[in-house]
């Protein structure tokens, strides 16, 4: 009677094995090649009859109705908060050299008043250049000087030469009234010819006078030119010295400009090309975003496009905004790379200015409108087989559905335009 007992126990145990034995021999069993799997079995078509998933919820099959539908793709841009309207503080345009080093720059972000200074470039070589421009200058001033003094005794000695021919021309004149009768016809005629030279002396003085009257001024004009010419080079080092130094002429936050060179920002020892931009005071009322965009993808983009911005220093925050122009010439944004890029202004719908900030780097998604009322699926619905075949699987129930091989269309972010192969109303199952 107790061997019963146990007996019956065993049994049971042992029926329970083999049940499971025979569970897992059929979940490890090869998947038969249908419908629901194309392209298995490398791309042979199987004789074997379609799988049953009489096993299967039918709830937990998502289906799918084709809708007509649009297709959209974002489109991410990389790029900067600036300001359209801004006081640029430019690299000064000094002659005969060819950049100028920084020697000074206020902060960075800082809120500079009006008359502060916030640049300063190094001035050494023309404060030397300015010593010997002083030096010129009184080497001019000392020529101008000694010329007139020159040109005084010159004077004199033509006014003393016109004097003495004047005295020989009366003595002569005295000489030669004295009656004919009285003299000698030799003496009568000797003191005659000295009267005609003593006039003759007397009109060559006072011409050599006229003509130094006459030239006076020009020779008095090389040596003043000269110092003109010293005066006005030490006026031009003094103004460009002057442009070394820059003050702000309205309040407002300090930005640096971009070095090219260096691709980084402008910073203290940098030497600037003149004209380069070293920093600016922008106005914050007309914030925007400078938007990068390859070549490849400037057709895309058009004028009045919504976007939306966000940036990598305020996570959470975003703004809407539009695009409202775009460049015609592609450039290099830097002298390390030979990549085109065109720019793309952004206007914000609305700026924050106590947490937006010029420099601020943005990231800028534009949706892109690909096609419009066209026949749409979710990625999941299509797939590829081993020939590169897209198919879905239609059909009104997941045990009744097909392989449909397709064409595609626009492909979106999340939908997929259907060219054809199959219509809007049928009603599709996820491509496992």
């Amino acid at each position: 009677m107790n061997m019963k007992k146990n007996l019956f126990p065993g049994l049971w145990r042992c029926a329970a094995v083999a049940a499971g034995v025979v569970v897992c021999a059929s979940l490890f069993a090869p998947a038969r090649i249908s419908a629901q799997n194309p392209g298995l079995g490398g791309g042979k078509t199987s004789s074997a009859p379609p799988i049953t998933l009489q096993d299967v919820p039918a709830k937990r099959v998502e289906e799918y109705v084709v809708k007509a539908n649009e297709i959209i793709r974002d489109m991410l841009l990389t790029g900067e908060l600036n300001a359209a309207r801004a006081i640029r503080i430019n690299a000064p345009r000094i002659q005969n050299t060819f950049g100028s080093t920084i020697a000074y720059l206020a902060e960075e972000g800082a809120i500079v008043k009006a008359g502060e200074r916030i640049v300063e470039f190094d001035a050494t070589s023309l404060i030397n250049s300015r010593a010997d421009a002083e030096l010129s200058l009184e080497t001019a001033r000392f020529n101008v000087a000694k010329r007139k003094v020159d040109l005084e005794a010159n004077r004199c000695d033509r006014l003393n030469s016109v004097a003495q021919a004047e005295a020989a021309v009366k003595k002569a004149e005295l000489d030669a009234k004295v009656d004919r009768s009285l003299r000698s016809e030799n003496d009568y005629a000797r003191y005659q010819l000295t009267l005609s030279n003593a006039r003759l002396n007397l009109d060559k003085a006072r011409e050599e006078l006229g003509n130094f009257e006459k030239n006076y001024d020009s020779e008095m004009a090389l040596v003043e030119i000269t110092r003109s010419q010293r005066e006005l080079e030490l006026r031009r080092i003094d103004n460009d010295i002057a442009q070394l130094s820059i003050d702000a002429v309205l309040d407002g936050i300090f930005i640096y400009g971009d070095n090219w060179q260096s691709n980084r920002k402008v910073q203290v020892g940098d030497s600037i090309f003149p004209g380069m931009e070293v920093a600016s005071i922008p106005d914050l009322t007309s914030m925007q975003v400078i938007g990068y965009v390859y070549d490849t993808e400037y057709r895309l983009l058009k004028a009045g496009m919504r976007c939306d911005v966000s940036f990598d220093a305020l996570p959470g925050v975003n703004v809407g905004g539009s695009v409202v122009s775009l460049t015609d010439v592609a450039s290099r944004r830097g002298f390390s790379t030979d990549k085109k890029l065109f720019q793309a202004t952004i206007r914000l719908d609305e700026v924050d200015h106590e947490i937006l900030k010029p420099g601020m780097t943005a990231r800028v998604n534009v949706p892109l409108l690909l096609a419009n009322a066209v026949p749409a699926v979710p990625r999941a619905y299509v797939g590829v087989d081993s020939q590169g075949r897209n198919y879905v699987l239609k059909g009104t129930d997941i045990r009744s559905a097909n392989t449909q091989f397709v064409n595609l269309g626009a492909i979106g972010d999340s939908l997929i335009e259907i060219a054809s192969g199959v219509s809007v109303g049928e009603k599709l199952f996820p491509v496992q």
